[in-house]
């Protein structure tokens, strides 16, 4: 298949309607979920603008840095994800299936099926931004 070339600002579009498919979710703060992440090509784009306009540093240890910092994530700042606004998917994912519960949430899952549209649409878009083999993370690599 050829490559779809996507304004920034479709991608941004394609993204918000993608995560709106997620339901919301009640965190409560805990940061179990909170080590390294990762986040792909077109999620950079939000992440990236949003760290610009808030001054927020970008951020990549090393092991040794999570190890010093209990393996939290190096976005959690005084209790709280800097970046909640535009975090990436699997932190969205989280606590709402099952691959990626929350021990504070007796919230329930969403059902195979809704996690395979979900599934569907971010691999749409990973194929047409050609960012299936393009992701960043808050660890160096």
């Amino acid at each position: 298949m050829g490559c779809i070339i996507l304004k920034q600002e479709d991608i941004k579009n394609r993204l918000a309607e993608i995560y709106s498919l997620i339901p919301d979710f009640d965190c409560k703060n805990c940061h179990n979920c909170c080590g390294p992440i990762i986040w792909f090509k077109p999620e950079e784009i939000l992440i990236r603008e949003y760290m610009k306009k808030n001054n927020i540093e970008y951020v990549v240890w090393s092991t040794d840095e999570f190890n010093k910092n209990n393996m939290r994530c190096p976005y959690i700042k005084n209790d709280k994800c800097v970046i909640y606004p535009v975090r990436p998917i699997v932190c969205r994912l989280q606590g709402v299936v099952s691959e990626l519960p929350c021990s504070s949430s007796n919230k329930k899952y969403l059902s195979k099926e809704e996690h395979k549209k979900i599934k569907d649409e971010f691999n749409k878009l990973l194929d047409e931004t050609n960012g299936n083999e393009v992701f960043y993370s808050t660890r160096k690599l």
